[in-house]
């Protein structure tokens, strides 16, 4: 039978790991081996793992980093450990519902999927559900569609690790990224669906503790973990419609899409030794990886727009940005066309102008 490893990154999770370790415990198919990547916690998260760790019905391993590898390469470490058939990956806060192992195991005798992904429950930072199951509510079926599954709800085959065994390392990825966060289930999930090794099963298998809304820029819809956010402040029209940060913000997305492009051509060159599959997944992600590539030079663009500039060289910059197609939607590289007013209106009217020399 198929042995089912837990990876799991830590990080300062003391208020809700217990509740998490506790729900492996209840698993009616109990797994192979737990394996945590701590990152450099100062809380009692490693206290509490190691006193899990001696009453647990499995073998648990404890990894303390000695220097913070960040959230996707710690990650990668604790998945590239693991020694089961398949990898299942797990937040420090939420919790599992009994049969989430024995269900994908079932899913994997019947499919040669590589990424099998489920529904979840949200949940408050007290337990209590929010009325919400994702992605198959209504409001987020097109999540499905678009094949935007989180980690908290991936399982993966080992195989699919072993087919990028130089580019999605710790140290690769650190080489290549930096410290820039492209999420590992972002990456993992992307090879899959190029692969069309992907199973989806609607059965809600986990409580996902949600504690507040928030939305990345360069990032599809996310969800943040911090247990107080920040209230809300009021600003003025022209904060909200040109933020004093808006031109770090877009700097920031062309370094996440570059890096990101950089990381995919090094997953091609993995992909090369992986035979028709990997073929067809090769010609698939080049696309992507150019895509990125364009999103990167837009974005590029428009922190130099948004940046000290003479209403002149906005508007030369403004038509450059057209005729590289930036109004374009997202799945052509662009940032969409309602962003053109915003735009018509910075060349008009937006005080950043640089002095003449």
């Amino acid at each position: 039978m198929a042995k089912i490893s837990i990876a799991m990154a830590t990080y300062n999770g003391e208020p809700f790991i217990r509740k998490q370790l506790e729900s492996f415990t209840r698993q009616t198919l109990l797994p192979s081996e737990l394996i945590v990547c701590d990152d450099g916690s100062t809380d009692a998260t490693v206290s509490i793992l190691s006193d899990f760790s001696r009453s647990a019905p499995f073998p648990v391993k404890i990894v303390n980093n000695l220097t913070r590898l960040g959230y996707t390469a710690n990650f990668l470490q604790a998945a590239r450990m693991c020694q089961g058939d398949l990898i299942a990956f797990s937040d420090q806060d939420d919790e599992w519902l009994p049969l989430k192992l024995e269900r994908i195991l079932e899913a994997s005798r019947e499919s040669e999927a590589l990424v099998f992904a489920h529904s979840v429950e949200w949940i408050d930072k007290n337990g209590n559900p929010l009325g919400v199951v994702y992605p198959t509510d209504r409001l987020y079926r097109k999540y499905i569609r678009e094949n935007a599954f989180h980690g908290h709800s991936m399982v993966i085959k080992r195989s699919l690790l072993e087919m990028t065994s130089h580019s999605l390392t710790p140290g690769n990825y650190r080489e290549v990224a930096g410290e820039v966060e492209i999420y590992h289930d972002v990456l993992l999930l992307e090879i899959a669906v190029a692969m069309n090794k992907l199973l989806f099963i609607p059965d809600v298998l986990v409580r996902w503790r949600v504690y507040s809304e928030i939305r990345h820029a360069w990032t599809m819809r996310a969800w943040t973990k911090e247990l107080r956010p920040a209230p809300r402040a009021w600003v003025s029209f022209a904060d909200w419609m040109f933020p004093p940060d808006l031109a770090r913000r877009c700097a920031e997305g062309a370094l996440y899409f570059r890096k990101r492009s950089a990381l995919m051509a090094c997953i091609l060159r993995d992909l090369t030794t992986c035979g028709r599959d990997g073929a067809v997944a090769s010609a698939r992600l080049t696309q992507s990886m150019n895509l990125m590539a364009k999103q990167a030079d837009v974005m590029d663009l428009r922190a130099r727009f948004y940046g000290p500039l003479t209403r002149k060289a906005r508007v030369k910059l403004m038509l450059k940005g057209v005729g590289m197609g930036q109004y374009r939607s997202r799945k052509k590289g662009g940032v969409r066309i309602y962003n053109v007013p915003r735009d018509i209106v910075a060349c008009l009217f937006h005080q950043n102008e640089k002095p003449l020399a």
